[in-house]
């Protein structure tokens, strides 16, 4: 009865096991297929979105994302962050994760995303940033910025 019960516990360990290592793989698959191309994108467009220009921040967007921002309050998001002055440096981007999903109306989407440090000339920021995968580039799904320089 025992030896039962220890097989039982031991098997059971053994798919934790197994399911823990698959996924720590996947992710580490999926991480290093980014590495390559989100990351130099983020890398290039962290610094123009940074100008605080509204139209060069909607050149960079997901048509999604822009159809559900009036200009308005883009254009007063961007002036709010504007007060972090110009941006110094950024660090390199963080993988977080990377989701897909499928919609009758947008068909597949896949959701790749970072956080990334930014020091710009007032205070430090903490970018958080999805990107649409879209064909071989991306667009910017997503865009939060925190910062203890945004707070008066």
């Amino acid at each position: 009865m025992i030896k039962k019960i220890a097989k039982g516990i031991g098997f059971a360990v053994l798919v934790i096991v197994i399911i823990f290592s698959a996924t720590v793989m996947y992710t580490l698959y999926k991480k290093s297929r980014y590495e390559e191309t989100a990351v130099p994108y983020i890398k290039k467009v962290v610094p123009q979105i940074s100008l605080w220009d509204i139209n060069v921040m909607k050149q960079y967007m997901a048509p999604q994302s822009i159809k559900n921002t009036k200009d308005e309050d883009l254009s007063k998001l961007l002036k709010w962050l504007s007060k972090l002055g110009s941006l110094k440096s950024i660090e390199t981007p963080q993988f977080q994760n990377v989701t897909s999903s499928v919609t009758t109306g947008e068909g597949k989407n896949t959701i790749v995303n970072y956080t990334v440090k930014a020091h710009y000339e007032k205070a430090d920021a903490i970018i958080t940033i999805r990107l649409l995968e879209s064909g071989q580039d991306f667009k910017i799904y997503y865009f939060n910025l925190e910062s203890d320089g945004l707070i008066q």
